[in-house]
């Protein structure tokens, strides 16, 4: 049997917001667009009397489930939260004040809370009622597990994950287009869930033309909800009446031109249901960040793209794209007219040229994934 070593920690409290974290994964999917938080209580003896984690959006926070699940155990103790807890009203009540009432007397979480209307809020309102807080304890765990509520907070725009198969000579398709099935079946059902976990998958109706996806989650267990879907449509050219993607219970948008599109079938579309999202063109192309900006206005917290080479590096060079999930095959297509994963810009100094940070890699089965992010350069003025 192969020896595997166990995660060291430094502190007791740090393996307490490691179990936060994962009880918090366990909402993945489910709390957008919220935080994932999962919760911890101890009693005054240190030992565990109730743990929880948000389960839906507009229902208990982690807090609040940990803290009931603990009763009267909680007085004296300490509370262990992945994140701040809120200290306003929302769909519910502010958690600082029902751990205040619950008599807790020492509260540790991962990291702050970037949220406007929290901020140190909850941390100001818990020490003003003589509780210990601390903070800043598996901070960068904390931060990458709701690294998209973070962006979506700060920025407005949806955190946008952008996948693609790829060959070993970085070939996405064949020079027909045509790409199914280039990695295995394993790899596949990964995706899914990813899917799963995105508020939204986004395509182009060139990748609808050329594959028909269905672009569902299927084939994986507990399956709660379906993303919606989004497709890039500059003209209107596809007939709702012909395609999967249009078929199913998730709401579909199509993206398009404010002008010139096909009227006839934006027309069948909005009598079936579909919603349709005009934007201004940039050039010959859909203003990406503009559709963004109104996604995320309409609290659409993270969009999975699954689409060609010209969408991936549009998102990349124009700063758009926050992760990248690279699953390479190994295989060669040995063809220079073979659709390539990022060739559709010009990049002649390598200096210049986008860089990725390696967050992951793992084998699964025969491929091999990266998780990646766009490194983000800060340009420094002449001295």
């Amino acid at each position: 049997m192969p020896f595997h070593a166990p995660t060291l920690y430094q502190n007791i409290d740090e393996v307490y917001i490691a179990r936060c974290l994962a009880l918090a994964e366990l909402g993945a999917g489910s709390v957008s667009p919220n935080p994932l938080v999962g919760a911890v209580v101890l009693d005054a003896q240190g030992r565990k009397v109730g743990e929880g984690y948000h389960q839906k959006a507009g229902e208990a926070h982690a807090e609040v489930i940990a803290l009931e699940q603990a009763g009267e155990r909680a007085k004296g103790g300490t509370l262990y939260v992945n994140l701040e807890p809120c200290n306003h009203y929302g769909r519910t009540p502010p958690c600082t004040q029902k751990i205040i009432e619950a008599g807790i007397q020492r509260v540790v979480c991962g990291t702050l809370d970037p949220n406007p209307l929290v901020a140190g809020a909850g941390r100001d309102m818990l020490q003003n009622s003589r509780i210990s807080v601390r903070y800043g304890f598996l901070e960068k765990e904390c931060k990458r597990l709701n690294e998209v509520f973070f962006h979506h907070i700060t920025t407005r725009l949806p955190f946008v994950t952008v996948k693609l198969g790829l060959t070993l000579d970085g070939k996405i398709a064949n020079r027909h287009g045509e790409s199914r099935w280039l990695t295995g079946s394993f790899s596949r059902q990964y995706v899914h869930h990813l899917r799963h976990h995105s508020d939204a998958i986004l395509t182009t109706a060139e990748t609808v033309l050329i594959d028909d996806p269905s672009l569902n989650v299927r084939d994986i267990p507990n399956i709660r909800k379906q993303p919606a879907k989004i497709i890039l449509d500059r003209q209107f050219r596809l007939n709702p009446d012909r395609y999967k993607v249009f078929k199913g219970d998730s709401p579909v948008w199509v993206v398009t031109s404010k002008t010139g599109h096909n009227e006839i079938n934006a027309q069948k579309a909005k009598a079936a249901g579909i919603k349709v999202l005009e934007v201004d063109e940039t050039g010959n192309a859909l203003h990406l960040k503009a559709m963004l900006a109104q996604l995320g206005e309409m609290d659409m917290t993270s969009v999975f793209v699954e689409a060609g080479g010209r969408l991936a590096t549009s998102l990349l060079t124009e700063g758009l794209a926050n992760k990248f999930y690279l699953f390479y095959a190994p295989k060669t297509l040995r063809d220079n007219m073979a659709k390539s994963a990022f060739g559709h810009a010009f990049q002649l100094d390598l200096p210049d040229a986008p860089q990725l940070e390696i967050l992951s890699s793992r084998q699964i089965d025969q491929d091999w994934v990266l998780e990646a992010q766009p490194i983000r350069k800060t340009k420094h003025a002449n001295p």
